[in-house]
């Protein structure tokens, strides 16, 4: 079976707006936990203190496949590697990058499971297609923010259209 490919866009410096802001650009506040500790604190063999999360912003890269971690942010969640990919950079280039075990991601009171891989050198940490999809999230590129799906406003429903 052929390894998938996955795309990443580099950040890229975009033309300030008058109020100084990324013009074109969508940030958002993303917690980021361990999923086998999240797992290990619902068995109840780790104490829920003892999850590895953190709190990163992200750059919210549609061109992006998944979400993108820095090194040291893969260090502090303790992730495992899975295996490597090769990667389409927004140079153009194919890149080998690691994939790493999942985290559970939370944004706007959603939360989604998902691998994670290395971002580049330099690279802040991105929310790619992916993760957005999971978490049911949309880009609202006139207000340069994340918005929930409309069609499904409420994070604990699950909208599944069957045949």
């Amino acid at each position: 079976m052929p390894e998938a490919m996955t795309r990443s866009a580099t950040a890229k410096t975009r033309p300030k707006t008058k109020k100084g802001s990324d013009m074109g650009q969508v940030w958002q506040d993303l917690a980021v936990s361990n999923e086998l500790d999240v797992g290990k604190a619902r068995e109840g063999t780790l104490p829920k203190n003892q999850v590895r999360k953190v709190v990163v912003r992200a750059l919210v890269d549609t061109g992006a496949t998944m979400l993108a971690l820095p090194r040291e942010v893969i260090r502090q969640l303790g992730l495992f590697r899975k295996r490597t990919v090769p990667t389409l950079l927004g140079d153009g280039k194919l890149h080998r990058r690691t994939v790493w075990s999942v985290v559970t991601v939370r944004a706007l009171r959603r939360e989604a499971v998902v691998e994670v891989v290395e971002a580049p050198p330099g690279v802040p940490p991105l929310l790619g297609q992916l993760p957005l999809e999971a978490l049911d999230l949309l880009v609202d590129t006139k207000a340069q923010r994340l918005v929930p799906n409309p069609a499904s406003p409420d994070p604990k429903q699950a909208v599944v259209y069957m045949l």
